[in-house]
């Protein structure tokens, strides 16, 4: 697949099939996504995959947590304050959505970490500098392009690490280092859901040249 095709296809994928993934395929993403640029060559992430029984534990834990109403506490705060972005998505999502989905579906897909096959869970240390901060975004960018070249759907999700506490239950995660990310691959489920797609601002709104 081209560069720009990857790019043009790759979209959040929030209900995936239970098909299960070749690890060397699982690996192979991970040493492409290694190629990515990284300040002073710091290379400062660390990867921890979660598939098969441990993710099963995993998302145990996060139904019951999420069904319990327990209190978020990511260890990356999330953006509490919306802007105009954020609530045009919330309204575009929820004008695209049925009724049933709307009523109980998405929250279950949400609870069910989306039913994704295997989960990368991406930290870095704990009081990083920004620029190890923009390492991980290189990174992570690197493998989700590197997934849809490979056939496989993706999506990051703040779901995935809002209970830090219920995978270091599951995953060896050193109390140094911050869950930062979360990345779910696998192949893409035929479901409405799957169909939305965010839009992205016009160059005007972002770009200024000069010359």
């Amino acid at each position: 697949m081209e560069t720009k095709q990857a790019i043009e296809n790759r979209h959040s994928v929030r209900v995936f099939t239970n098909k299960d993934i070749e690890i060397n395929k699982l690996k192979k993403l991970v040493e492409l996504a290694q190629m990515a640029p990284s300040w002073v060559d710091s290379q400062p992430w660390k990867i921890y995959l979660a598939k098969g029984k441990t993710l099963e534990k995993l998302k145990t834990l996060h139904l019951e947590n999420s069904m319990a109403g327990k209190i978020t506490a990511s260890e990356w705060p999330p953006m509490h304050r919306i802007n105009d972005n954020m609530a045009k998505l919330n309204l575009s999502r929820t004008a695209f959505l049925t009724k049933d989905e709307l009523d109980s579906g998405w929250t279950k897909v949400q609870q069910n970490l989306y039913y994704a096959p295997a989960v990368f869970y991406l930290t870095i240390p704990k009081n990083s500098s920004n620029w190890s901060i923009y390492d991980l975004g290189s990174f992570s960018q690197t493998l989700l392009l590197a997934a849809t070249d490979m056939g496989l759907g993706s999506m990051v999700a703040y779901e995935f690490v809002k209970y830090p506490d219920e995978i270091r239950q599951v995953l060896p995660i050193p109390e140094k280092e911050a869950i930062a990310v979360g990345i779910a691959v696998g192949y893409e489920a035929k479901n409405h859901i799957n169909n939305f797609k965010s839009e992205r601002l016009s160059l005007d709104k972002v770009l200024q040249i000069f010359d």
